[in-house]
């Protein structure tokens, strides 16, 4: 299998809004607002794992709700709280083995893929499309992107540069080609955000979760209520 692990979360009772302060709550509202699975990022053998962790809160800033992180061989990343800033637990995260597994899984899936290469082909970013599914691949810090995802590339871009240097560290990178990207998209579909209404509701709920804090002990107390509740109904 190309999908190595999906990032575990939780079942958990859906959080009560009495649980949240009014303020807290309505920000949850409004990041979900501007919560998007249409437009993504693939991570593709990063030699620094501390580098996908970056990207990671780069992508969280920019309301991008799924990650697609390809392991390569040096060390695997890990969860860096430090470098996310807790960032991550609002975000999906797929590992993946091989980028051609999740290239090819992305393109069935109707994604248009971009893919960070300084060639003759290379395109400004923002003179690409952005009205349908876009996934943007960042290559390994050293090498680039591979010749697995150039084959796999509806297009090359890159960033202009207007100093001596031709190359950008890549969670800089990132978050200059997802503030475009996000620009385009708001330019060509008139908005960022655009969850169906359904997975808006689940995410809602989940960011609730995580947002109150002792969850596990209300999560316990609301079980055992549960259990006197049916107790007291059968007699």
């Amino acid at each position: 299998m190309g999908l190595a692990a999906e990032l575990p979360w939780p079942r958990m009772p859906i959080a009560k809004s009495a649980f949240l302060v009014p303020e807290r709550k309505a920000r949850i509202d409004e990041v979900v607002a501007n919560r998007t699975r249409t437009l993504t990022v693939v991570t593709e053998a990063f030699g620094d794992p501390q580098n996908v962790n970056a990207v990671l809160r780069t992508c969280e800033a920019f309301g991008i709700q799924d990650v697609h992180a390809v392991e390569g061989p040096m060390k695997p990343w890990d969860r860096n709280k430090k470098i996310t800033q807790n960032a991550d637990k609002w975000l999906d995260v797929r590992r993946w083995r091989s980028t051609r597994d999740c290239l090819v899984h992305l393109r069935a899936d109707g994604f248009a893929i971009y893919a960070t290469h300084l060639d003759a082909g290379a395109r400004p970013l923002g003179s690409l499309p952005f009205a349908g599914k876009v996934a943007l691949v960042f290559g390994n810090e050293h090498r680039g992107v591979s010749d697995a995802a150039l084959a796999l590339a509806d297009a090359t871009y890159a960033i202009p540069m207007r100093g001596f240097v031709q190359s950008l560290n890549v969670s800089v990178a990132a978050a200059i080609s997802l503030a475009t990207a996000v620009e385009r998209r708001e330019a060509d579909r008139g908005r960022h955000g655009d969850l169906p209404e359904h997975e808006a509701a689940a995410l809602r709920e989940r960011f609730y979760v995580l947002a109150v804090k002792q969850r596990a002990r209300i999560a316990k107390a609301e079980r055992v209520a549960e259990r006197h509740a049916v107790r007291a109904r059968r007699g």
